[in-house]
């Protein structure tokens, strides 16, 4: 019989020495500095650690660990690399050569390891190996050839996963303490290359996290021609899912010009009209990939409902990445209509869309349970989307309390605060629009003097 273990892997095999046995996550960091370990409390910020380079047993050991969470065996609700990226099958032959891709992804491992089993995992642990990780970032940082590796790359975006487990403000998953930085290096390092595909998968990782923070923050700013040197690449024309984020890139300074405009008196009804005409040509634009999102996942329902469907090993991972790919779609549109609802001298038509694709949000997000925490990790974020697609309060409070629930897979309550969950906010939304403030004015009851 073939023995589950907690990362959900159902090979009849022995794993590897990992993670998922008993919390063993290789070290990094033994022999002559074992005890400066031991003294590094909470803090990241301390850069007196020695970081030596690691040994080859603990580099197998711990790609290793990586291979015990990402193999095909790792069912979806545990699989890393369903969930952070395709770069992570790619991870294990990359480790040895940089030390500090090293230590973030021992510090990745390790919160990863507590949030399964909390218990073999002291939370501490979790701190020091993230606090190293920062220690060996900063060393790497400094030395120019290093800085521009694909692998120091890869340790920024493994750093910025270990957040998750680590602080989740408002309980959403906006915010994160690397996206700045990240953005930064996204910055220096302008076009990207295809020469390397893991720098390539890297990227395109980080450059996503990395566009979906400019719509919340004035931090994250890029030129439009910045944005396009960024996604200027085959690898977004491959598919639906990848054609919409695209459609994003735009997005941002877009709802930037729009706020100016709109906080602006004296602006005239020719600029009010060209923002209009560019928001409704990016909701335009992602249409066609939404259509066939929703298409692809109606086919797949449809499918398993009928009494001949049989079930087999892949229907998890399929249901799944679709799931959470129309879920995706429909959190970009409302994102794009809150714009449009902004700057529309009648939004009714546009708020009830976004209405009916929040209810939908909601029930994929419903869907997606048993794929939790991983699998469905990605549903998080189409759920801040979907709170701010309603007004309807009833409705609201129901994807407020979904998103919590879905927020406390991550929470580690020794190193967070249970998270109390708050309304997100964009750079530009409904929030901006005259014409339903002009509403709520004409509807408020009035008062005699």
């Amino acid at each position: 019989m073939p023995n589950e273990n907690n990362n959900g892997d159902k090979s009849t095999s022995a794993s590897p020495p990992s993670s998922s046995d008993g919390g063993d996550v290789p070290t990094a960091t033994r022999g002559g500095h074992h005890q400066d370990q031991r003294r590094l409390q909470v803090s990241p910020h301390r850069v007196t650690l020695p970081i030596h380079p690691m040994p080859s047993c603990e580099q197998s050991r711990l790609a290793m660990s990586v291979i015990d969470k990402i193999k095909p065996t790792v069912r979806i609700s545990h699989n890393l690399a369903w969930t952070y990226g395709d770069y992570l099958n790619d991870l294990p032959r990359r480790l040895g050569t940089n030390m500090a891709l090293d230590s973030a992804t021992e510090a990745f491992l390790f919160a990863v390891q507590r949030s399964l089993n909390r218990a073999e995992v002291p939370a501490q642990s979790v701190l020091e190996r993230y606090g190293l990780a920062l220690t060996a970032l900063r060393t790497c940082l400094d030395d120019p050839v290093k800085a521009r590796e694909p692998e120091t790359l890869g340790a920024i975006l493994m750093l910025m996963n270990c957040q998750q487990y680590l602080w989740c403000p408002n309980g959403n998953q906006l915010g994160h303490g690397h996206s700045e930085g990240a953005a930064q290096i996204l910055r220096m390092r302008g076009r990207p290359s295809m020469d390397d595909p893991f720098e390539r998968k890297i990227l395109l990782s980080m450059r996503a996290v990395v566009l979906f923070e400019s719509i919340f923050t004035d931090r994250v700013v890029f030129t439009d021609k910045e944005w396009i040197d960024m996604f200027d690449s085959k690898v977004y024309t491959l598919s639906p899912e990848s054609q919409a984020v695209e459609c994003m890139t735009r997005l941002g300074n877009m709802m930037r010009r729009a706020r100016t405009v709109l906080q602006d008196d004296s602006a005239s009804q020719f600029d009010k009209v060209v923002i209009q005409h560019e928001a409704q040509g990016i909701y335009n634009e992602v249409q066609p990939a939404v259509t066939i999102l929703r298409e692809r996942y109606q086919k797949l329902k449809l499918r398993m409902a009928s009494s001949e469907f049989v079930p087999d090993e892949m229907t998890d991972f399929v249901h799944c990445h679709w799931v959470r790919s129309y879920g995706l779609g429909l959190a970009i549109t409302i994102f794009i209509n809150e714009l449009r609802i902004a700057v529309w001298p009648d939004p009714a038509e546009i708020v009830q869309e976004s209405h009916a694709f929040a209810l939908e949000i909601l029930e994929l997000a419903r869907e997606g349970r048993p794929y939790r925490p991983h699998g469905s990790n990605a549903l998080g974020l189409c759920l801040i989307a979907a709170e701010m697609g309603t007004d309807d309060a009833v409705l609201k409070e129901d994807i407020r309390r979904l998103r919590h629930d879905y927020a406390m897979d991550f929470t580690d309550t020794e190193l967070n605060q249970i998270p109390k969950v708050e309304s997100v906010v964009l750079v530009c939304g409904r929030q901006y629009s005259q014409a339903l403030k002009k509403k709520a004015g004409s509807s408020s009851p009035s008062t005699s003097p």
